[in-house]
């Protein structure tokens, strides 16, 4: 985890925590918000180049720079990183050491129980502001072309999750978006608060 999530659509209180007047105030996603692994949704990330915090489209589930095969031969699981062993791991050190990037979601969803009659838990901030996670970002040149991809930071559950799971997605607070975009300090292991509430309905089998 975390394996599937709904993308934010109203942006205006992430554009005026980062001072980003050219932000749009809604993303427009089609039929669907939600994002599971291989599909892509907006993060926000520093422009190497100009150091202006920027949106961009990206796919979940990070593809380092120095892959340059073909993205259907990529089958290493990436939408997630560990926080306790990523800067450790080929896949995410330089992602972690240069690129960092916030992906905004209104909630995201775990599952817990048996897997013949899976619960399905919606995850929240209990404050009601929008979820910002700590992810991490690449772009590689695969034979299909330039591909911009992240992962999610996650680590050991707090208080409000470890009742239906071990681990959860790192949760950032609005104080911590521009640090943690500039890569600056950041306390990773202060926890957010998260309402968990039952979705109610029974999920046969796996994940979706």
């Amino acid at each position: 985890m975390c394996g599937q999530f709904d993308a934010l659509k109203y942006l205006s209180f992430l554009k005026t925590m980062l001072h980003m007047p050219d932000m749009p105030d809604v993303i427009e996603y089609g039929e669907t918000m939600k994002i599971a692994p291989s599909l892509g949704t907006s993060i926000v990330i520093e422009n190497p180049e100009t150091g202006k915090l920027g949106l961009i489209p990206a796919r979940f589930g990070l593809i380092p720079h120095w892959y340059k095969g073909s993205l259907k031969d990529w089958k290493a699981t990436t939408f997630n990183a560990r926080l306790d062993s990523a800067d450790e791991k080929p896949v995410f050190k330089a992602a972690w050491r240069y690129r960092h990037a916030l992906v905004p979601a209104d909630c995201f969803y775990e599952w817990s129980g048996p897997k013949t009659a899976r619960d399905k838990w919606r995850i929240t901030r209990a404050d009601n502001q929008p979820l910002a996670f700590a992810g991490l970002w690449d772009c590689a040149d695969l034979t299909e072309g330039t591909i911009w991809s992240f992962s999610i930071l996650t680590r050991d559950a707090g208080g409000d999750m470890s009742a239906i799971h071990d681990r959860e997605p790192v949760v950032l607070h609005p104080d911590q978006w521009d640090a943690w975009l500039r890569r600056k300090p950041v306390d990773l292991a202060r926890s957010a608060p998260l309402k968990v509430t039952s979705e109610l309905e029974p999920v046969p089998g796996g994940l979706f």
